[in-house]
């Protein structure tokens, strides 16, 4: 999918025809579009998923979804069904050229603003087809499960490096990988039409023992449907709450009253979950310390008493053995004793060495007491490392503890100092948050119950089938129901192999795309990966505290802009896999490549020391690619490493209208020393895309 131009009429504060055409060049794809915050950015970046997705497509962020006709339009209209907002999208793909139009009405935006319509034109050999089912045919092109990796808020996007996210980055792996067919295959069989209805052709027709077990099943499986669909309510509900107290944050920051005491609230919990990733590694170290070498401390009485008899038998000269079976039976071979004696068979002296060779040690036995002399020492050693090295761990944990509690009594104290201030909308917004964060805890509560919940009702279903399949059936109907739920399972069985052993084979070449994305922006001693249960993880090695010990591999504690960095360093990796797929050698053959373009609202905006090196990257993060900046953001080193790269195709900024320009914002733009006007005075409020000269 190769994006080539959007128009916009009367969507949100885009008033009248808008247009964009998107640098659609390999060797320029770069397109820019500046913008102060407040003049539309984020509306454009919402434009262009509304189109794709209707209102289900909108971020997280975007306040009043259900308002997308331009408020001046619509407060003046005399017809609701004579003025309408649209957003029309060309691209390409497949080779094919087509345009996506939906649009809605004021009338319809009154009555349900979900209702929109839509159309989609495919251009073939000169001709325009209409297709049918438009909706069905984008969600195919593009699925509205990855728009996010797609289009999305930069600022936002470092929730992909978090732990609590890995089901969604399995998730883009298989959507973007061709992997999803597998997946709607393997539910298409557990469908009720398909595997429910050989087993209610099972339960029909066979034993009472076995219609009970198939209905204890059916009501174990119903309540683990219920409980998928209550984590999936839980989860958005998680999500929906982040985005609240985001945006709340975010208005926070633009009072004057509460920006400085919101931005230090951002840097301590910036610390907060720095200190919390810090600890948690700590506290990983000493369990698997205690795992392989905590029985040691529980040698010492052990170890104390097998040196008190070794000494011992050291002693009393019984070890190392003073003399061994080998050496006995060597005397008696030759018939000399080692005092020149002759040993003659029969004789008194060859019964006494032959008495002495039946109870004599053999060099096992000197071997024996060698290894216990080492064992002791090694585990006295052990022993004392592991004291230290407990000691030393616990110390770290203790004192990162510390510094959390310490961090989130600032946090705290912020929320006081907040929330007595002297400004109702502060005091409101404090209140809001608070309740918000409460919600959070109580949701993740729920979350926890759910999934517990979850794993013991699926060891039931396994248990329930294994009882199921060991009830012999009189009736040949029945066993031949038997036989084809055995099937649909045994089918079900394979293609989720399958698709595991396809997923893991995908991992590793992904994990270099990611390390090989990432080490071209930090050029520290880190390095990316994707663990195998896919989570994002950025590792460094860290060197023992004393000499022999050894080196250990550990997770960074990762900063909003390095977790920024590492997301974004998923995506363009996941993009280049999927632009290059039908090259990669794995299980499943025939699948073709796609090329996606990618849409970035603040990409720029947390990422710190590491702007320069993501901006000279940009260009490589997809085939085609569109900026959306902020002047503070692109000013100075992002300016630089983009006009260094020569791959800026084209330029816009949104000139905004209004009674007065939003705070901190300025009535010029810059950019590569050309000054524009991007504020104009006006009475009615709206923002228009302009062109500038690349």
């Amino acid at each position: 999918m190769i994006l080539e131009r959007i128009v916009l009429e009367n969507f949100r504060q885009f008033k009248g025809r808008q247009e964009i055409l998107f640098s659609d060049l390999r060797d320029r794809n770069v397109t820019v579009v500046h913008a102060e915050n407040g003049f539309g950015k984020t509306t454009l970046l919402n434009a262009l998923l509304w189109a794709l997705h209707g209102r289900g497509g909108f971020t997280d962020d975007f306040e009043k979804p259900d308002s997308i006709l331009h408020e001046g339009l619509a407060a003046h209209s005399r017809d609701a069904t004579r003025v309408s907002a649209s957003v029309q999208l060309s691209f390409q793909h497949d080779g094919d050229s087509y345009i996506l139009t939906r649009e809605l009405t004021l009338a319809e935006q009154r009555s349900d603003a979900r209702r929109t319509r839509l159309t989609l034109e495919v251009m073939r050999d000169g001709q325009t087809f209409a297709l049918d089912n438009p909706q069905r045919r984008i969600q195919s092109i593009v699925p509205d499960a990855i728009s996010q990796f797609l289009f999305f808020n930069g600022e936002r996007i470092d929730h992909l490096a978090m732990e609590k996210n890995s089901a969604q980055v399995t998730e883009a792996i298989h959507q973007m990988l061709g992997l999803n067919l597998l997946r709607t295959t393997i539910e298409d069989l557990r469908h009720p039409n398909v595997r429910g209805k050989f087993l209610r052709e099972l339960r029909d027709n066979t034993s009472d023992e076995k219609r009970n077990l198939l209905a204890e099943l059916e009501k174990t499986e119903n309540k683990i449907k219920e409980l998928e669909e209550a984590r999936t309510q839980t989860r958005a509900n998680l999500k929906a709450i982040d985005a609240e107290v985001t945006s709340i944050d975010h208005k926070l920051d633009a009072n004057r009253e509460a920006h400085e005491l919101q931005a230090k609230r951002v840097r301590l919990q910036d610390e907060l979950k720095n200190l919390i990733t810090r600890r948690d590694d700590v506290v990983r170290r000493l369990s698997k310390l205690v795992a392989e070498d905590g029985y040691t401390l529980f040698t010492g009485d052990l170890v104390k008493r097998g040196g008190e008899i070794m000494r011992d038998l050291r002693d009393r000269n019984m070890i190392p053995a003073p003399v061994i079976d080998s050496f006995l039976q060597e005397l008696l071979d030759s018939g000399l004793c080692i005092c020149e004696r002759h040993l003659p068979p029969g004789s008194p002296e060859f019964e006494v060495v032959s008495k002495r060779l039946s109870v004599a040690p053999n060099q096992e036995f000197n071997n024996a007491v060698s290894a216990i002399d080492h064992t002791l020492g090694l585990l006295e050693g052990v022993a004392q490392t592991t004291r230290e090295q407990l000691r030393q761990l616990n110390s770290e944990r203790l004192e990162l503890s510390t510094e959390i509690r310490n961090r989130e009594e600032d946090i705290a104290e912020i929320h006081q100092a907040l929330g007595g201030k002297n400004d109702e909308e502060v005091q409101s917004l404090e209140a809001k948050r608070k309740a918000h964060l409460l919600e959070k805890d109580a949701q993740n509560a729920r979350l926890g119950a759910v999934e517990r919940d979850l794993e013991g009702r699926k060891e039931d279903v396994e248990s329930l089938t294994a009882q199921i399949k060991q009830v012999e059936d009189q009736l040949e109907v029945a066993a031949k129901a038997q036989r084809r739920v055995d099937a649909v399972e045994d089918c079900t069985r394979v293609l989720q192999e399958i698709l595991d052993a396809e997923t893991a084979e995908l991992r590793p070449i992904l994990n270099d795309e990611i390390d090989g994305h990432f080490r071209k922006i930090i050029d520290r001693e880190y390095w990316a990966e994707l663990t195998p249960d896919y989570r994002l993880r950025i590792r460094k090695r860290v060197p023992g505290r004393e000499d022999g010990e050894e080196v250990a591999e550990i997770d960074v504690a990762l900063s909003t802009g390095q977790r920024q960095v590492t997301s974004l360093v998923f995506i363009a990796s996941l993009l280049a896999l999927a632009r290059k797929r039908s090259e990669i050698p794995t299980i499943l053959k025939g699948l073709s490549g796609n090329e996606y373009p990618l849409v970035t609202d603040s990409p720029f905006g947390s990422l710190s020391i590491f702007r320069w090196g993501v901006a000279k990257w940009v260009p490589d993060l997809a085939p085609q690619v569109v900026l959306l900046v902020s002047p503070k953001q692109f000013d100075g080193d992002v300016a630089e490493a983009l006009r260094e790269t020569g791959r800026v195709g084209r330029r816009y900024y949104l000139a905004y209208h209004g009674p007065s320009i939003p705070e901190r914002a300025q009535p010029q733009l810059v950019v590569d020393g050309v000054t524009v006007q991007q504020y104009f005075e006006s009475q009615e409020e709206f923002t228009e895309i302009k062109e500038l000269e690349s």
